[in-house]
């Protein structure tokens, strides 16, 4: 995926410019000289890291808001829901499984939010066939499809910056 806003970020200063071809020390420089020039190199390739980081981050919340937003789910606690469920590989866990990977909120709030995404059609709620008593949630097919479009927008920006 081209990023056509890089080459703009670059010029103004945002982004670092790519690597420039050229030696990487000086003829005759002393050991000393020559491992500063290679802790020099190491920081920008460290920083060149970090950004490429955080702008393939930028694309993932980009790709989570235009996927989830509109329908309210965009909240980062349901990416958190999602995003445990879609690692389970389609496998379905119990409703207080569920609570407990919704972080950061009250276990009222994360019922709230489990709620809304069965009501919602996002997740599924199933018998739970080892107890009657309780339920068991999995993604909808709705939830897979579009979690997919996520990733994979996502990916394309780490693979491409």
């Amino acid at each position: 995926m081209n990023n056509p806003g890089a080459a703009s970020d670059r010029a103004n200063g945002r982004l670092p410019a790519g690597r420039a071809g050229g030696a990487r020390g000086r003829a005759g420089a002393t050991r000393a000289g020559a491992s500063g020039a290679r802790g020099a190199n190491g920081a920008r390739g460290r920083r060149r890291a970090r950004v490429h980081f955080l702008c393939a981050l930028r694309e993932l919340d980009d790709a989570w808001v235009a996927a989830f937003h509109r329908a309210g789910f965009g909240d980062v606690y349901f990416s958190r829901l999602f995003t445990e469920l879609w690692l389970r590989e389609g496998a379905a866990i119990s409703k207080t499984d569920a609570y407990g990977l919704v972080k950061g909120v009250s276990a009222q709030t994360a019922m709230k939010y489990i709620r809304r995404a069965v009501a919602e059609g996002y997740l599924r709620e199933l018998d739970n066939p080892a107890d009657g008593r309780s339920r068991l949630l999995r993604m909808s097919p709705r939830l897979r499809t579009l979690f997919a479009q996520v990733i994979d927008r996502a990916s394309a920006a780490f693979a491409n910056w």
